[in-house]
């Protein structure tokens, strides 16, 4: 069987030189130039000191892996080993499985992975890391990327299939701007001139305990070589027993037929099918597409800069004043939605005729302002973190994010029901406002926004005591911002939930009211 697939892969490979000769030279010829070139860097580690060699080495390494999973959602092509492909023939699951597993090392990819590795073992043993160690570890880390590359392909193919590209892209998109940025400044930020930092020692020990980074943490010996070679071992068992799952499940169903690739569905066949999947993907199309959302989205970044330089002419301390934009945004990332029933106008009362549960209206409506907030925070914490010399106090940073987001997020799915006000219709300028009978439009956008930032106060007076003062209160600015914003967030949706089920009729005057 596995030689039967070899066989296939090796046509397959040969197959893709015939047809198009020139673009498949070219693309072996950058393989091997930008596997040279990252070799060559991976061998001049050995001239720095051990960590921050260790350290190098596994971000890497768990760079490289992300990229064999992320990498088939930017490409056109099928996965060559695609399981659905042989679920006609007389096969078991598990020996296709496992045939196809090993095939997948033959590919040039994979091949420049395990040379790139190889040289990290060669800097692995220079750092003391045994040779039959490091060389498991090499073993290890090709085997899980090249499942990763399965895994990638079998998920990437379920998303083109069911018409949600743009959807699955998008996703794909925020997640590696949530880790790329934070990455990026953190890097080009810190120094490391005397030794590596503690962030960078805790994120080396965090990636070699994840399938990305378990190989190149066996070969660096960042862990114990017992821990080590355990948690490569239990990962490559774990993605080959995914990878077998998904040979399963294709054995045992049809593909989809073209009817299902023409769906489109959109948000509404990614997310789950239920009623608040539905609500979710509703206003994740309305935020992506209406004017009135857009604009409140671009003012939250320039609200968070506008004191920034008036503080910095009258004489504050730009590293003091490096902290202010983080709780402005994150207050206006959670108060955002504070009136998010209002802009559905009259089509709101479609919520209430289909008997839909007040907790799936309030949790639907908060899914794109969550997406929303992940990239954002990410990007605002690691700015904050480099410009205030702070990264050391990232537990603080984080606790007042979530303060303020989680705790906006809750009064918001309570006063978006009791005192909803009336916007601009849909189709109109965001900037054009209808007349109001009353102060309800004035009164209860500035007491959300007041209230936000009540409950973040007891978090940015712990976090403000360990930037500025030096105190040890990072790890309780941490808990004290969880714990009130997780709590203002349930209690709101649960209350949210209740007044929208007991005044929905009511509610519909509002999109009349418009």
């Amino acid at each position: 069987m596995v030689a039967h697939i070899l066989r296939l892969r090796l046509a397959e490979t040969g197959s893709s030189f015939r047809r198009r000769p020139l673009a498949s030279a070219l693309a072996l010829a950058a393989i091997i130039a930008a596997t040279a070139a990252l070799i060559w860097g991976v061998r001049a580690l050995t001239g720095l000191p051990g960590e921050s060699a260790r350290i190098a080495i596994v971000v890497l390494g768990s760079v490289v892996s992300a990229g064999f999973f992320l990498a088939p959602f930017a490409s056109t092509r099928s996965d060559p080993l695609d399981p659905a492909c042989f679920s006609l023939l007389p096969l078991a699951p598990a020996a296709y499985a496992s045939g196809s597993a090993l095939a997948s090392v033959a590919s040039a990819p994979v091949l420049a992975l395990a040379a790139l590795d190889t040289a990290a073992a060669f800097v692995g043993a220079h750092l003391g890391t045994p040779a039959g160690i490091a060389a498991a570890g090499v073993a290890a880390h090709v085997f899980a990327c090249a499942m990763l590359a399965r895994l990638g392909f079998a998920a990437s193919d379920r998303i083109r299939a069911g018409g949600r590209t743009r959807e699955g892209v998008t996703l794909a998109g925020i997640a590696i701007l949530a880790i790329a940025v934070p990455a990026i400044v953190f890097a080009v930020g810190t120094s490391w001139r005397e030794g590596a930092p503690v962030l960078a020692t805790w994120l080396e020990r965090s990636l070699a305990l994840t399938p990305f980074g378990a190989g190149p943490a066996a070969i660096t010996g960042s862990l114990p070589s017992s821990l080590a070679l355990a948690a490569a071992a239990v990962w490559v068992i774990l993605l080959f027993g995914a990878w077998w799952g998904v040979c399963a499940h294709a054995f045992r169903t049809l593909p989809l037929v073209d009817t299902h690739r023409e769906a489109r569905l959109g948000w509404l066949g990614v997310l789950p099918r239920t009623a608040t999947g539905a609500i979710a993907a509703r206003s994740i199309i309305y935020w992506a597409s209406d004017a009135r959302y857009l604009s409140n989205l671009i003012v939250i970044p320039f609200a968070g800069l506008a004191p920034v330089l008036p503080l910095i002419v009258a004489g504050v301390d730009p590293a003091t004043v490096a902290l202010i934009p983080l709780p402005i945004i994150a207050a206006f990332l959670g108060w955002i939605a504070h009136n998010d029933l209002a802009y559905d106008s009259e089509a709101v009362w479609v919520h209430f005729v289909s008997s839909v549960r007040g907790l799936a209206d309030r949790a639907g409506r908060l899914v794109p302002a969550a997406i929303v907030s992940v990239p954002m925070l990410a990007a605002t914490i690691a700015l904050t973190a480099s410009f205030a010399d702070a990264w050391d106090h990232l537990p603080a940073l984080i606790g007042v994010a979530l303060a303020l987001t989680l705790g906006g997020f809750g009064l918001s799915s309570v006063f978006s029901v009791v005192s909803p006000y009336a916007v601009a219709r849909p189709g109109d300028s965001p900037f054009r406002q209808p007349q109001r009978s009353g102060g309800l439009g004035v009164i209860a956008p500035g007491f959300v926004l007041i209230a936000t930032l009540a409950i973040g106060a007891p978090t940015m007076l712990a976090a403000y005591d360990a930037i500025a003062r030096g105190a040890e209160r990072d790890d309780e600015a941490l808990l004290i911002g969880a714990c009130t914003g997780v709590g203002v967030f349930v209690v709101g949706l649960a209350i949210g939930a209740l007044v929208f089920e007991k005044r929905g009729h009511r509610l519909i005057d509002v999109g009349r009211a418009a």
